[in-house]
């Protein structure tokens, strides 16, 4: 044999030893947990992920949690998180060594944000990494198409690629039922749904209770797990209660600045269509008396079709008075509001103004008494503007 190919040889098989050895530890890392749960979908994952961590922890499991959201971090059994520390790219075997803290902080069960986008890693991260006993999908929506799409029925059946084996999965509200009992009949996997019904029983009182803007199916998605592992509905909505948002989730900053008086809806991180029409409809709802309204649209260079998607949303509501865009390539958001918007309303592009330009320049704008909704993406200044404006904000919901 040439010492080339022996080399060749040599390295082959130090690396099948390794990970085979790897493989090895991987499985009993994975059996020292009660439970395994993976939430998956569209959106509300991490705030999902966070409420299913505190309903459970009042059980007397000792609950470890994983978000990717916003900010990636860990969410340890006492409540108290870390940021995650990334070199390069994120990657699907972080996961790995996810769980290997989890193991050696001695949780009970770990549950865990899905951070792959594309099929074969969906499959990857739960076929090969948790394998889940659990699994959950929050929603069905149009987002990365790029990635997922084309259409909404290929980002179905690319969030089903990890659904558990001989596990349960647990669904939000969605238009694919068909695609999803016949995957769980195929995995052998119970299937739970979520209905109109289990989210008309929270209340706005309960709902009002969060210290910060929660949505209901949420809440919804979360205590069904809980029930699943034995955890009451009273029990885990206590837990929730207290739960600390996602730096991301949907915040509401209301504002008194040089007698201007303007509430803040942070909702950049529901970046799809529906999402943001439904948070739309939910301000309309719960602030009719206040009738001036502005849309803030943070667009990014790098998300062209995600500015093509929002836009072509909200050019034809009704309820709003201006548009302001920030951020990079709003020339492109002006292009796409002029081809489909119908409305006569201004459009500000603020595209180079500073955090103190575009506050300065809000309240230039804005009348005694208004909403300013803010969309497009949190990533980069929209999470420095959310930031910047909560610091200004005498607190933090109503």
């Amino acid at each position: 044999m040439k010492p080339n190919a022996t080399l060749f040889f040599l390295i082959i098989l130090v690396l099948i030893i390794y990970y085979t050895i790897e493989a090895i530890l991987h499985k009993r890392t994975l059996k020292q947990f009660k439970h395994r749960i993976h939430v998956n979908g569209t959106r509300g994952k991490s705030s999902v992920t966070r409420l299913i961590r505190a309903g459970l922890s009042t059980s007397g499991y000792s609950v470890f949690a994983k978000t990717t959201g916003t900010l990636a971090r860990m969410i340890f059994p006492d409540g108290s998180e870390t940021s995650i520390s990334r070199f390069g790219k994120p990657s699907i075997l972080e996961q790995i060594k996810i769980l290997k803290k989890a193991k050696s902080v001695g949780a009970d069960i770990v549950v865990l944000e899905c951070m792959a986008l594309e099929p074969r890693y969906q499959w990857a991260s739960e076929g090969q990494i948790l394998h889940s006993d659990i699994g959950v999908i929050t929603n069905i929506r149009e987002d990365h198409l790029e990635v997922m799409g084309p259409k909404l029925e290929d980002v179905a059946k690319t969030l089903l690629s990890a659904c558990p084996i001989n596990g349960t999965l647990v669904v939000g509200q969605n238009s694919f039922e068909n695609e999803i009992i016949s995957v769980c009949k195929d995995r052998d996997t119970k299937l739970v749904s979520i209905q109109q019904e289990d989210i008309d029983t929270m209340t706005e009182e309960e709902i009002l209770k969060f210290p910060y803007w929660e949505h209901k199916e949420n809440v919804c998605l979360a205590l069904k797990v809980c029930e699943l592992l034995g955890v009451s509905r009273t029990q885990a909505l206590e837990a929730m209660w207290k739960v600390t948002p996602d730096p991301g989730a949907l915040s509401v900053l209301p504002i008194h600045f040089f007698g201007k008086e303007f509430i803040y809806v942070n909702a950049m991180a529901a970046n799809d269509p529906n999402s943001t029409k439904m948070i739309w409809s939910s301000i309309l709802n719960r602030y009719p008396n206040i009738k001036k309204r502005f849309i803030l649209f943070h667009t990014r260079d790098d998300r062209p079709e995600r500015t093509k998607q929002l836009t072509k949303e909200f050019s034809n509501w009704e309820g709003y008075d201006a548009v302001i865009l920030i951020g990079s390539s709003t020339s492109l958001a002006f292009h796409y509001l002029k081809s489909y918007s119908k409305l006569d309303v201004p459009i500000y592009v603020w595209e180079n103004l500073s955090l103190d330009g575009i506050f300065e320049s809000l309240l230039s704008i804005l009348p005694k008494q208004s909403i300013v909704y803010g969309i497009g993406n949190i990533v980069g200044l929209g999470m420095d503007l959310s930031l910047y404006l909560k610091n200004r904000s005498e607190h933090l919901h109503e």
